[in-house]
């Protein structure tokens, strides 16, 4: 047995020809995502990279893309590899990408720097003109008090009447005109309707881990009333649900979840009378990695970062211990129209 393991192994080793993509392991394909994410980085066409990715037979390659993304953010520890960079924007270019991997890859903005100011300028200096007295200038002090004390003698200076100073006149305080204020026109809304609420359940609302895998929808208008008859759908152009009234309540819809998530917006609103416009939410999924370690700590189902890296299904095989809730996740969502 020993001699066939080592002639097997060493001299006559299986090797894949014509294998497909489809049969290839995770790393392998991970590795086909890789390429297809370099070719995009490379030439920019979306296009021809979801041709690529066609090869790799999976139920929705954005969607793994975008799974494949989110692992190597989650694995990486060391400075930004460019190979997920590539893949972050490939999944931003299909339309899956999240505000983390948008956020792990982007560079920060250099703070500005004090512009010193010029020196002040130097004052010129200015040339003092010096008068030398002259020798004709010179007058004998003896002549010159004698003539000041036969001035004196001659000449009594009267009083001069100082005279009195005139009222001022009041001067009239001009009034600063009145601003009359322009009406300013009312912004228009960035989106027809806006995420108002998005969580996920906790642990005693959704049943505990036999509980629900589900999405519940609540559509609203500008003042809070729901609405019926709204189509909601979702980025991967899934069939969506339309709000109806559901258990006694209004503007409800619901999506199922068998450990995938969506990411949902309001499609159409037939009372607009136009097409509508609509935020996303970020990725609602049933799925541990997905729903991230700081909502199962606020939902309750692990109680600090630690325990959760412990018992949770990580995505990766063999780190974590899957003993949480994994499929068994409920969101809340609440979409209302801004007009």
């Amino acid at each position: 047995m020993l001699v066939g393991l080592l002639v097997t192994w060493y001299f006559i080793p299986t090797r894949f020809v014509n294998a497909k993509i489809s049969d290839l392991s995770e790393d392998e394909a991970q590795q086909i995502v890789i390429m297809a994410a370099a070719d995009f980085a490379e030439y920019n066409d979306v296009d021809r990279a979801r041709e690529l990715l066609t090869e790799l037979k999976v139920p929705n390659t954005a969607q793994y893309v975008s799974l494949v993304a989110e692992q190597m953010v989650r694995t990486n520890r060391g400075s930004i590899d460019p190979e997920i960079q590539n893949v972050v924007r490939l999944a931003d270019a299909l339309g899956v990408s999240t505000v983390s991997m948008i956020a792990y890859v982007s560079t920060p903005t250099p703070l500005a720097t004090d512009t010193p100011l010029p020196p002040p300028p130097t004052p010129t200096p200015t040339n003092t003109l010096v008068v030398e007295p002259t020798a004709t200038a010179q007058v004998d002090a003896a002549a010159v008090a004698a003539e000041a004390v036969a001035a004196t003698e001659e000449v009594i200076p009267t009083d001069t009447p100082i005279p009195e100073p005139a009222a001022p006149q009041a001067t009239a305080t001009p009034v600063p005109p009145t601003d009359t204020p322009v009406p300013t026109a009312t912004p228009k809304p960035e989106f027809d309707f806006v995420v108002t609420k998005q969580r996920l359940l906790t642990k005693d609302e959704n049943g505990g881990c036999v509980g629900n895998h589900n999405i519940y929808i609540t559509v609203v208008d500008a003042a809070g009333n729901p609405i019926n008859g709204v189509e909601i759908a979702d980025v991967w152009n899934n069939p969506g649900p339309t709000t109806e009234e559901k258990n006694g309540k209004a503007g409800h819809a619901e999506y199922l979840l068998f450990k995938n998530g969506f990411k949902i917006f309001v499609k159409n609103d037939p009372t607009a009378g136009r097409p509508v416009t609509s935020q996303v939410t970020e990725l609602l999924s049933s799925n541990d990695w997905e729903v991230g370690i700081p909502n199962l700590i606020q939902g309750g189902y692990c109680p600090d970062e630690g325990t959760c890296h412990v018992l949770w299904n990580s995505g990766v095989f063999g780190v974590g211990n899957n003993s949480l809730c994994w499929g068994h996740y409920s969101w809340e969502v609440i979409f209302q129209r801004t007009w």
